[in-house]
């Protein structure tokens, strides 16, 4: 246990056991040094304007699966998407009909773009730890993303539309022709960037723009001011990352 000690005092040792990294085994250790890796350098690469022109593909696709999240809110809560449209500079906004909802249920529409995400994200990275559903998986991901690109998207021939088709067929392509290994490394991988966006766009979280953010709207129909609902949402998603990779890592259901 690490009580009675000053964080100087703290050895590797010490936070790994505290961590129980202890009692992974090697090969799972180094899955999770890779993932770690992965976020880590996607985080790093936002931060100027070439690596965000590299990891731009993957942005979007967090981008579209943070519309998605809305959509599905919407359609969830007896609304009609009906378009989802993402801009070239990573923004998207999805348009729908859902005058009949009350305060509560537009709240629930706003905070469903990063806590959709965070739940598609931490899924893959949970399901990719069963190799009898991973190729599943990734071929449902892979029909989903292009057929709710081509319904909802729409905008044929325009970047975000292209990129997802893109990753459509890049995804089925890998479920039906890769290896197991290079499918588990391609759900765990989406894994991660689908749940990176949330921390890539992390100021989306305090900004309140006019009321337009999503955060700005809940506190349209909430009361309580924006950032209040930022850090909510970002504890939301630490939340929901942290405890797929307990029950993906830590747990006895992939022992």
């Amino acid at each position: 246990m690490l009580v009675g000690k000053s964080f100087v005092d703290y050895s590797w040792n010490d936070i790994i056991q505290w961590l129980k990294i202890d009692t992974l085994s090697a090969s799972d250790r180094q899955e999770l040094f890779l993932l770690s890796m992965i976020a880590v350098i996607s985080l790093a690469l936002w931060q100027f304007k070439l690596g965000r022109n590299l990891i731009r593909p993957y942005y979007i696709l967090g981008v579209f699966f943070h519309e998605i999240g809305h959509a599905i809110a919407i359609l969830m809560l007896g609304g009609k998407p009906v378009k989802i449209k993402i801009f070239p500079n990573d923004g998207g906004v999805t348009f729908s009909y859902y005058q009949s909802f009350g305060r509560f249920r537009r709240a629930i529409v706003s905070s469903a773009g990063f806590l959709g995400s965070a739940i598609v994200g931490s899924l893959l990275l949970v399901a990719s730890r069963n190799p009898n559903i991973t190729n599943n998986i990734l071929i449902i991901l892979g029909i989903f993303s292009l057929a709710a690109t081509i319904v909802w998207v729409r905008e044929w021939l325009g970047y975000g539309f292209m990129t997802m088709i893109f990753w459509g067929f890049i995804i089925l392509a890998i479920a039906f022709r890769a290896p197991p290994e290079i499918q588990k490394f391609m759900i765990q991988f989406l894994g991660v960037q689908i749940s990176a966006i949330n921390f890539l766009n992390i100021w989306y979280l305090f900004a309140y723009m006019r009321g337009y953010s999503d955060v700005g709207k809940i506190e349209r129909y909430l009361w309580l001011p924006y950032w209040f609902w930022g850090i909510i949402l970002t504890l939301l998603c630490v939340e929901i990352l942290v405890q797929s990779i307990r029950i993906a890592y830590f747990s006895n259901y992939f022992q």
